[in-house]
């Protein structure tokens, strides 16, 4: 939904499915219900996760996309944003480290960044549009200088293709790199650098960004408003805001405080975990099973964050908080600035919850979950 010069939604990644008759479900059923409730009588943005199988589904059947666009113009819906990070299925019994798979090393990431471009282009929405993607790859891969300049070349040749894809349709599309603990770019210093160094962020601006993600900035312990003043001085285009809360363990050494945190271990995702120790350090895990619980080290830390995307206007229970505050504030902070217009709450990690949590959030029921993150967005952006 747009309010002002912003557009709103939420990621469909939510919703499990792969297939083209699974998104069409998901459209006519949750998506449409949500709208019932935030937006019911004008537009409805939409935050759009297309993998590789529907992708190429839907350019193999002109058909097909034909039914998906006559699908949104019927519920109200249009498409400023898709997440072209997941290639593979996203609700894989076990994701991991594969959902970074191919990253921007391998040539298949272009080529499924194009197709993905291309669907977009031909569905109903504004002119300016953006596609969120992994910020290079699965790091222990890709951390030397020859894997960067080769990922950097992959997304330069990305960007001609976006602007190929421009002048032919009219349709301008942001690829928006999101940094995360365990890719090539983790931080915002990583994506400055990174940008200096291959990207030539000033000629390629309309067509290469950043998406800003506000629970991995948080895992990183950054200060949301000054990481986005910094992108925004380093000339870093702000593509795409992901909306997102983390988890947040402010006393480590109390055993129930740990106990509260590992009930979140699950075997679908990547849970990484960084502690901030006394001294300024960060200690890092990559997964919530690898944490060194019995570290003295990891125990005296200050306080331990976990990617663990949970409901956005939820405070945590217990000895189990969240980083609210830090959403709020890289909110705040890019609207202030005038730094982006597209924001999208992502909380895909609704199903794989612990029992106890997803019950006591809107008494289980996802949609009204989304309806609740959606009105703390707006209430922020209103205050």
């Amino acid at each position: 939904m747009q309010r002002g010069p912003l557009h709103l939604t939420y990621c469909t990644n939510v919703h499990p499915g792969e297939s083209l008759a699974e998104l069409l479900d998901v459209l006519r059923g949750p998506v449409a219900d949500v709208k019932a409730r935030v937006a019911p009588s004008v537009p409805f943005g939409l935050g759009l996760r297309l993998g590789n199988t529907a992708t190429a589904a839907l350019l193999r059947a002109p058909a097909a996309l034909l039914d998906l666009t006559e699908a949104c113009i019927e519920e109200g819906l249009y498409v400023f944003t898709v997440n072209g990070f997941p290639y593979g299925d996203f609700a894989a019994e076990s994701v991991k480290a594969a959902v970074y798979d191919p990253g921007w090393l391998d040539p298949e990431r272009v080529a499924y960044t194009l197709r993905l471009a291309r669907v977009l282009s031909r569905l109903p929405g504004p002119a300016r549009r953006t596609i969120s993607t992994v910020a290079g790859g699965f790091r222990p891969t890709t951390d030397d200088a020859a894997a960067r300049a080769r990922i950097g070349a992959h997304l330069l040749e990305a960007a001609e293709g976006l602007r190929t894809l421009a002048d032919e349709t009219g349709v301008s599309i942001r690829l928006c790199l999101e940094p995360e603990p365990w890719t090539t770019l983790e931080t915002t210093d990583d994506a400055i650098a990174f940008f200096a160094d291959h990207l030539d962020a000033p000629t390629t601006a309309e067509h290469l960004g950043l998406c800003y993600d506000c629970c991995h900035q948080a895992v990183h312990f950054e200060d949301p408003a000054a990481s986005v003043r910094a992108l925004v001085d380093a000339g870093v285009p702000i593509g795409k805001v992901q909306v997102s809360s983390a988890l947040h363990l402010a006393q480590p050494a109390d055993a129930d405080a740990r106990a509260a945190l590992a009930a979140f271990n699950e075997p679908r995702y990547l849970h990484q975990v960084v502690a901030r120790a006394r001294d300024g350090r960060l200690l890092r895990a990559m997964d919530l099973p690898d944490l060194p619980w019995d570290s003295a080290e990891w125990r005296d830390a200050e306080a331990w964050r976990c990617h663990f995307h949970v409901p956005i206007w939820w405070a945590g229970e217990g000895p189990l908080g969240t980083t609210r505050a830090d959403w709020q504030a890289a909110v705040r902070a890019v609207v202030d600035a005038g730094a982006c217009s597209h924001l999208e709450v992502e909380t895909y990690t609704w199903h794989v919850l612990p029992a106890a949590e997803q019950a006591a959030l809107e008494g289980g029921d996802l949609v009204a979950c989304v309806d609740a993150e959606l009105r703390a967005l707006l209430a922020v952006i209103g205050a």
